[in-house]
């Protein structure tokens, strides 16, 4: 078949492929340039990006570092008071010392924490009630102040300072 094709004829195809492999040849070289300059571009990006991951990592370390550290609590430990009703009333005001002027509390949380640092120590287990009246009794006072009243399903909380006045 190639025989019966005339010179010209294959001449023609011959320089239609010369043509095609030239385009394609400087297409591609055009392709390898503009693929040089994105990689030379996300290189770059890939270099800060690893340098911000691993200061922000370092800064999260730090971080994590630091809440894991046990706070300094306030000394509230010492010797147990003496008489039956005395004990729980100066445990009582003891642990409210030892909170923050903007931390609140209420009667369960002040009734466990006296279980955990001094239930050993007790006859009996603290009642909640027992502490709420106390800290009633403190707010009457004004030794401390009711941030929320207490209802049916929530307990009554406290804080060492008043809350802001409302407008």
């Amino acid at each position: 078949m190639s025989r019966q094709l005339s010179v010209a004829r294959i001449l023609g195809e011959l320089e239609e492929r010369i043509e095609h492999h030239r385009r394609q040849e400087a297409h591609h070289a055009a392709q390898v340039a503009l693929h040089q300059e994105q990689q030379a571009r996300h290189a770059a990006d890939l270099a800060v990006a690893r340098e911000r991951h691993a200061t922000f990592l370092a800064a999260a370390d730090a971080a994590g570092e630091l809440v894991a550290r046990p706070r300094e609590e306030r000394k509230v430990e010492g010797a147990m008071p003496e008489g039956k009703w005395a004990v729980l009333s100066t445990l009582i005001a003891r642990l409210i010392v030892a909170k923050g002027p903007l931390e609140s509390f209420g009667a369960k949380g002040i009734a466990a924490e006296i279980e955990e640092r001094w239930g050993d120590r007790l006859q009996r287990p603290v009642d909640p009630r027992t502490v709420a009246a106390k800290l009633r009794r403190l707010a009457q006072r004004g030794l401390i102040h009711r941030l929320r009243t207490g209802r049916a399903y929530h307990e009554s909380l406290f804080s060492q300072t008043p809350p802001p006045a409302e407008s």
